[in-house]
C-alpha cells in the first residue's frame, strides 16, 4: 500500500452511500469511541450527514481520505448553533491506521474550514485514555481548553 496512491478531498453529494458504509464500520470497530452506537445507526434509514453529504452543505461536510475509488477514512467537521466549529468522526480502517494517514486527513479537514469558514474557533473532543488520537491532535496543533468534570474527556481547540 503506496502512501502516494492516497487522496484526500471533500465527499460528493453520490458519495453519501459509502459514507454510511464505513461510519457504520467505525461505529462496529470501536464501539466506545463515538457516542451513536452501532445497532440504532443500521436501522436508520439515513444518517444525519449522509443528508449533509448530499445537500453540500457549507457548515457540515465530510473529508474523505480515498485509496484509489474506497473510501477508506473519514473526519467530519460540523459548525453547532453557537458558532462553534467541531471536528467529529475521524475514523481510519483499521488496515490503513499507523501511515499517517489520519493526520493528513485532519491537515486537509483543517484547511477546508479555514478556507470556508476563515472566523471559525475549532474544537474537538477526545477520550483521555485515547493516548493515540490525543498525540495526533497536539501534533496538528490543538491545545486542551478544559476536561469534562469527571476527567475522562478533554476538549481541545485549534490554535
Amino acid at each position: 500500500k503506496n502512501q502516494m496512491s492516497i487522496i484526500y478531498r471533500v465527499l460528493l453529494p453520490k458519495e453519501s452511500k459509502i459514507y454510511r458504509e464505513i461510519r457504520l464500520v467505525s461505529l462496529k470497530t470501536f464501539p466506545d469511541s463515538f457516542e451513536a452506537k452501532y445497532e440504532d445507526s443500521v436501522k436508520q434509514e439515513k444518517l444525519a450527514f449522509e443528508t449533509e453529504i448530499e445537500n453540500q452543505s457549507i457548515n457540515r461536510f465530510v473529508c474523505g481520505a480515498f485509496d484509489g475509488e474506497k473510501l477508506i477514512g473519514i473526519c467530519t467537521f460540523a459548525k453547532d448553533k453557537n458558532g462553534k466549529g467541531n471536528i467529529i468522526q475521524m475514523f481510519v480502517k483499521p488496515e490503513y491506521q499507523g501511515q499517517n494517514i489520519g493526520r493528513e486527513l485532519l491537515e486537509f479537514i483543517l484547511k477546508e474550514v479555514k478556507k470556508r469558514l476563515p472566523e471559525t474557533d475549532i474544537f474537538l473532543e477526545v477520550a483521555k485514555d485515547n493516548l493515540s488520537a490525543f498525540h495526533l491532535y497536539k501534533k496538528v496543533g490543538f491545545k486542551i481548553e478544559k476536561e469534562s468534570e469527571d476527567g475522562r474527556i478533554l476538549l481541545m481547540k485549534f490554535e
